[in-house]
């Protein structure tokens, strides 16, 4: 078979992150996984169940009038309940294997935690390191800003997944973004830290 070379820059271009990477599930696509995850639920509590093991123990086939009432029963609703525990399990360990991949190919913290439905912060406590310094996303060079007499710099936190600042002003007065305090792009950043360069300005006086 022939091969088909790819047209220059295929390749980076393909492995770019999209912004925004997904569209929120419309109400027939949640109600369609909703039922979907019920009914696999409904058979590992068919299989863990004590009641279901007992019948399947003794050789006795139940009726559909006995299965109908056992869905009443409360040792079955704590069946459910153990295997929704179960897929709630399963469900943190592929969010966890998905966010490292994510973060690994190039994906940033707000975007973990857009995706998850939390902040940046939280996103980087529960995936700490998932962000790879060493993706174009996250290595970002830092800008040096001079205005109002005073200096400032601001750059990635790779580990935060967002921008930070720190400098001092023309009076002398030093700052900087505060703890656990980063932003969503390098413009933002930079628009604080011009504020506090201009607020720091030092006056002239006139004779």
């Amino acid at each position: 078979m022939e091969r088909v070379e790819e047209p220059p820059g295929f390749w980076e271009h393909f492995m770019r992150p999209r912004d925004p990477a997904f569209t929120d599930p419309t109400d027939d696509q949640s109600a369609d996984l909703r039922d979907r995850l019920l009914d696999a639920v409904a058979e590992l509590a068919a299989q863990i169940s004590t009641r279901e093991q007992e019948l399947t123990a003794t050789g006795q086939t139940p009726t559909q009038f006995v299965r109908e009432h056992a869905l009443m029963t409360p040792d079955w609703h704590l069946s459910v309940l153990r295997a929704l525990r179960e897929g709630r399990d399963v469900i943190e360990q592929l969010a966890d294997t998905s966010a490292r991949s994510a973060g690994a190919a190039g994906a940033n913290y707000p975007q973990l935690g857009a995706a998850w439905g939390i902040s940046r912060q939280a996103a980087r406590k529960r995936w700490l390191g998932a962000v790879s310094a060493a993706n174009e996303t996250a290595n970002k060079e830092p800008v040096e800003i001079r205005a109002f007499g005073g200096e400032a710099r601001v750059a990635f936190h790779v580990d935060e997944g967002g921008w930070w600042w720190i400098g001092h002003g023309a009076d002398g007065t030093p700052g900087d973004a505060g703890d656990d305090v980063t932003y969503d792009t390098k413009e933002e950043a930079a628009a604080h830290a011009g504020a506090f360069l201009q607020q720091h300005a030092v006056k002239e006086t006139h004779a």
